[in-house]
């Protein structure tokens, strides 16, 4: 373990998450050492599938890892949204065109991008990993952070000239960043399972299932017989993390509103668990002098528009430019890099946001909805993502 009193050489970075492991990277390829606290002792399969869009698959790219990625995760061809109560289509987008500019789309399983990612910073003579090291308390002074770290029955206590804090929803580090917005409860749960994918033509698709007040998203993961479910509805289950299973209740209302989508048996096939979902106001303070957040410690959002994963992504980039720019200036780094990032993250919220109201609608409103997706050109829509999945950090 770490010793009493160290005092690193480079930043100190708090979660080997995806986004903590992107700045160690990015960091790293721009000649800063970097130190990782990361509390659990060994990567895990946390987690199920994820989106990577065009936007992270950018930033991927440039740290080196996305052909690494590519050689197991999925490479959809369309993204499709569809009525869960009449089970029809209603919209289909191609992505992965031959030929077309579009960038690369894929989905994986978490723990695949976190591999690949993990991979290759411990491949990265500049960032040394501390695993098993849990921090419970940060104090900032005027020339270093101190962080506390607890490992096994023993603390260590690090000093850093910065911290950048990765360390998710439920941020330690946040609570030394006055101002910072907190995890607020948004009233719905997302549950997840992995199932053998039917057969038909959407094996290979992105889908959102739309139903009044929820909506289900399935996508292939490590193959086109494997499909990851995301399920959002109504309600709570008091509790703030992965629970390890849900009450036949809540299943029965999710399904009763897919019974018409491929997905309407699946109740009796799946291992499903669950989360609460929270949310981090992103106009909130985002860091210190001395300490800055990122990702889900900053700005949480819900996952209505597949960006959580690609936000941390982007930040992870833009901080490790930022703070390459200003030399030892870690203030005018801070204060640049969320100059660069507040503005993108807001919108994408509000894209999230209106995606919710969109997905969840009922009675004449979900009628509204389709009608207006069946009508508008599928070139109007991708116009409309250019912002979100051309955007490069």
């Amino acid at each position: 373990m770490a010793n009493m009193g160290d005092a690193l050489d480079g930043i100190l970075v708090a979660g080997a998450g995806i986004g903590g492991l992107t700045a160690a990277l990015g960091l790293a390829q721009r000649g800063r050492a970097v130190t990782i606290v990361e509390a659990f002792e060994a990567p895990s399969e946390i987690g199920a599938g994820l989106q990577v869009p065009p936007n992270a698959c950018h930033v991927l790219d440039s740290l080196g890892v996305l052909d690494e990625l590519k050689k197991k995760a999925s490479v959809p061809d369309r993204i499709c949204l569809g009525d869960a109560v009449s089970g029809r289509i209603v919209l289909s987008l191609d992505v992965n065109r031959d030929g077309a500019d579009d960038g690369t789309y894929l989905t994986a399983h978490r723990a695949l991008l976190h591999g690949v990612l993990y991979n290759a910073a411990m491949a990265h003579p500049s960032i040394t990993l501390l695993a098993g090291h849990r921090i419970v308390d940060v104090a900032e002074g005027d020339d270093a952070v101190t962080v506390t770290a607890a490992h096994g029955g023993d603390r260590a206590e690090l000093n850093a000239p910065a911290v950048i804090g990765a360390d998710g929803i439920w941020s330690i580090l946040r609570h030394a960043v006055a101002g910072a917005g907190t995890p607020q409860p948004t009233g719905r749960i997302a549950m997840r399972a992995v199932v053998p994918a039917p057969a038909g033509a959407q094996a290979n698709a992105v889908v959102a299932w739309m139903a009044p007040h929820a909506h289900l998203v399935t996508y292939p993961v490590r193959n086109a017989e494997t499909r990851n479910l995301v399920a959002v509805i109504r309600g709570t289950t008091g509790k703030t993390s992965w629970s390890e299973s849900i009450d036949l209740d809540t299943l029965e209302h999710l399904f009763e509103k897919l019974d018409h989508t491929p997905y309407g048996d699946l109740n009796d096939h799946a291992e499903w668990t669950a989360w609460p979902l929270y949310s981090v106001d992103p106009h909130g303070q985002w860091h210190s002098d001395r300490i800055c957040l990122l990702g889900d410690a900053a700005h949480g959002m819900e996952p209505f528009a597949a960006q959580g994963a690609a936000m941390a992504i982007e930040d992870g980039q833009v901080l490790a430019k930022a703070i390459a720019d200003a030399g030892t200036d870690f203030t005018n780094a801070f204060k640049a890099f969320h100059a660069a990032r507040a503005e993108r993250v807001r919108r994408v919220a509000q894209r999230t946001a209106f995606n919710r109201f969109t997905y969840h609608q009922a009675g004449i409103g979900r009628l509204a909805r389709n009608l207006g997706f069946r009508l508008r050109p599928a070139s109007a829509f991708r116009a409309d993502l250019d912002w979100l999945y051309g955007y490069r950090a």
